[in-house]
């Protein structure tokens, strides 16, 4: 590959780690806007999964580096995204007229804001900057093997689609882990993809499109799982609208077990 190509690559690069700065900036102005950190945490996970697509033609060390730096930035608000997501659920089902499901609301509400607090406590607005400069400087040299490169796409594209494939086929649907180690790597996949779309012609992009699904799916499950582990750590004594809530998303998790079980691929 030339070097015109290699500049498009460290383009692609570039463009994915600037989509990171709006959301960003938001979350350093206190921006209370639940979409705010979610799109933060999209944003560095699509670049993840960008490095993750290009492992095999990047220097190893500067991209294990880069891609720690990135976790970092992301995972210090993982709390709050959850709490944020268990909250949502929460309003859409509440009636805040009776009072023990407004004082759960309320323990809730508490719960998610102390989890800002701390999370806004491990935060450093100026490192994240300071890191985002650092690894867009990385760039420039991170690619080892830049030969190829079409066809290297088109080949790992393939090939994590077949292996997902193979493990949607064989999945356990009782088995939560290897639920949500599939559901990253389809989201990974999808990731990937949304950033290459210009290097990927019509018919992967028709292969992908059920993934979208399988990671829907997924997601139910994963979610009340999470939420039900969530849910044990806030409240040890079992209060009525704990189940009430996980009650109201059981419902969507049996559908989805039946919709998995009838998957074909």
């Amino acid at each position: 590959m030339g070097k015109k190509k290699k500049a498009e690559l460290i383009l692609l690069f570039n463009t994915a780690l600037d989509a990171i700065d709006e959301p960003l900036s938001k979350v350093i102005a206190l921006d209370d806007d639940i979409e705010a950190v979610h799109q933060y945490r999209v944003k560095i996970r699509q670049l993840r999964s960008l490095i993750a697509f290009f492992e095999p033609k990047l220097n190893e060390k500067t991209a294990s580096e880069i891609n720690l730096r990135l976790k970092d930035m992301a995972s210090v608000f993982s709390k709050v995204r959850e709490l944020d997501v268990l909250s949502q659920h929460w309003l859409e089902i509440s009636d805040n007229q009776v009072p023990q499901q407004h004082d759960f609301g309320v323990a809730l509400d508490n719960a998610k804001q102390q989890a800002r607090v701390e999370a806004y406590g491990n935060f450093k607005a100026s490192q994240a900057k300071n890191d985002l400069i650092w690894i867009k400087e990385q760039f420039v040299d991170m690619f080892e093997s830049d030969t190829q490169v079409m066809q290297f796409i088109k080949q790992r594209l393939n090939r994590w689609l077949t292996s997902i494939r193979k493990d949607v086929k064989k999945l356990d649907i009782e088995d939560y882990p290897a639920m949500h180690q599939l559901r990253i790597r389809i989201k990974r996949l999808r990731y990937a993809l949304t950033l290459l779309n210009d290097y990927v012609d019509e018919l992967m992009i028709e292969k992908i499109k059920p993934s979208k699904l399988w990671a829907e799916q997924l997601g139910v499950i994963c979610d009340y799982e999470r939420i039900k582990e969530i849910l044990d750590e806030l409240f040890v004594r079992e209060v009525e609208p704990k189940y009430i809530l996980l009650n109201s998303l059981k419902s969507d998790v049996d559908e989805t077990h039946e919709q998995l079980k009838n998957t074909k691929l």
